[in-house]
């Protein structure tokens, strides 16, 4: 079974338009990382989990992959809820799990220059010191739309990871220490109003945690 563990937070008008996408025998996971206005909805097929306060897109994530596992899936696909990737390629990553034991959704392999530029720079910057520490040869390493086997998850120690948007990379650097596989398959991205991401400064904060996590 494949869940879709979708977090969200003060987005409900794109999180309908992308649970509508959803074919109708996917599980879907909404994670509500404390909204001011609690989602609701009336998808079948959907678990609703609330935080009744920001606790962070991190523990966003812990709280939908603890629910994917709870529930007997096999394979889990991170999908943001503000639409801001392309739900029917997201979704396409899980194809990759056949061969692979996670799968990212590289924004570099579709239309980089969608990007704003600041962020377009630092994610490279970053992607290449990781392929440095890492020898690897990923195009980007700071995508949210992402595949994963559930059995990739659970020997990760998630719980120790970061509530934050650091989580992210901390997953990654857990996968390639142990010795995971993974690939990457393009995927577009819309920055629409209704889409989320960090400011400037916390981008810098997050940068620079990026690299605390890659050469620790």
């Amino acid at each position: 079974m494949i869940a879709v563990v979708l977090p969200t937070l003060d987005t409900p008008g794109p999180l309908a338009r992308v649970l509508g996408e959803l074919p109708a025998e996917v599980f879907a996971i909404v994670v509500d990382d404390g909204s001011a206005t609690p989602v609701t909805g009336t998808r079948p097929n959907t678990h609703w989990i609330r935080h009744e306060r920001n606790r962070g897109y991190g523990a966003a994530q812990k709280s939908g992959y603890a629910a994917a596992i709870a529930a007997g899936a096999t394979q889990v696909v991170l999908l943001h809820g503000d639409g801001q990737y392309d739900t029917r390629a997201t979704l396409a990553l899980a194809d990759a799990l056949t061969n692979a034991d996670a799968a990212l959704g590289s924004r570099f392999l579709s239309d980089p220059n969608v990007i704003p530029t600041w962020r377009r720079l630092g994610n490279r910057f970053l992607t290449g010191v990781a392929n440095l520490r890492f020898g690897t040869a990923f195009s980007e390493l700071h995508t949210g739309a992402r595949a994963f086997k559930i059995e990739a998850l659970r020997d990760l120690p998630m719980e120790g990871y970061s509530d934050d948007f650091l989580f992210d990379q901390q997953v990654i650097v857990g996968l390639v220490r142990r010795g995971r596989r993974i690939e990457e398959r393009p995927v577009a991205t819309n920055y629409a109003a209704g889409s989320r991401s960090i400011s400037f400064l916390r981008s810098l904060w997050y940068a620079l945690g990026c690299l605390r996590v890659i050469l620790a």
